[in-house]
């Protein structure tokens, strides 16, 4: 799953402005329609505009401050951020994956998901805001300018045994605390060799700017390197297809899942494996 916000810019036909019959009106109005027309011109040019903005500069607008991320195996310790940037990014609460299931997932198999942060200096950073700032944990403890590490964007995943995600996989055993790392038939799997890759977010104010591509080519080199698992599955929503095609998944069709209303399709990624060492 990803959460991510598209829309048509391709501007409308106006229709062509028909002039009144003579003596039909005292006041004519043509000035007014021509600088309704100058206005949509204007606003079909910025939008353009915006579309050829590159990912680059619009992450370059995004930080007042020296922009230097950090890719790294997300921790129990970034639980409270996961939670904040998963409800920032999926505007439907029935689509989110619930403090629990992260609690459970950041604990049983961190090893599976990634996080992309960034380093922010709070002198540095007046005025500048995004969901996991409040929840950001120190660089280093002793740092004396307070350095800490905020999460823009993450990828969080189990492992399960099927090709393709179910109800099942989707869940989480309520009672996990006491089985001692044990599998159940809900939830990760060890034994499995798909990993079940159940959300990718990126925050709201960041997304356009080349985050969510960054993370998902880091972790399907990584996990491929890793020799974890067979392939990489997900389920997303019909207009995201496309965009998880890009980075080599393949549509299998519609999900079985009904997680959060169904409607998913099945996506999957199969990996190379991890490359081999010349003797």
């Amino acid at each position: 799953m990803a959460s991510t916000q598209g829309g048509d810019d391709a501007p409308q036909d106006k229709p062509a402005t028909q002039l009144p019959p003579a003596n039909d009106q005292a006041v004519d109005e043509s000035d007014d329609e021509d600088g309704e027309f100058v206005e949509l011109q204007k606003t079909m040019s910025q939008k353009r505009r915006a579309a050829k903005e590159s990912p680059e500069s619009r992450l370059h607008k995004a930080f007042p401050f020296p922009y230097s991320p950090n890719i790294r195996p997300l921790t129990i310790s970034d639980y409270k951020s996961c939670v904040e940037l998963e409800n920032a990014a999926f505007p439907n609460p029935e689509h989110r994956a619930s403090p629990e299931k992260f609690e459970y997932r950041l604990t049983t198999c961190p090893e599976l998901s990634l996080g992309l942060f960034c380093t922010v200096v709070p002198d540095q950073a007046k005025g500048w805001e995004i969901e996991t700032l409040a929840t950001a944990n120190p660089v280093e403890t002793d740092r004396s300018n307070k350095a800490v590490s905020v999460l823009l964007a993450h990828i969080v995943s189990t492992k399960c045994r099927g090709e393709v995600i179910t109800d099942s996989d989707m869940d989480y055993p309520k009672d996990w605390r006491k089985l001692g790392g044990k599998s159940t038939n809900v939830g990760h799997q060890e034994s499995g060799r798909t990993i079940a890759l159940h959300s990718l977010a990126v925050s709201p104010k960041l997304q356009g700017c080349g985050l969510g591509i960054t993370l998902v080519k880091a972790y399907l080199q990584q996990m491929n390197n890793s020799g974890l698992a067979d392939r990489v599955s997900l389920i997303c929503q019909d207009y995201l297809v496309s965009y998880y095609e890009r980075f080599g998944f393949t549509h299998v069709g519609k999900s079985k899942a009904q997680f959060g209303g169904g409607g998913w399709h099945d996506m999957t990624f199969k990996f190379s494996g991890p490359p081999k060492t010349p003797f």
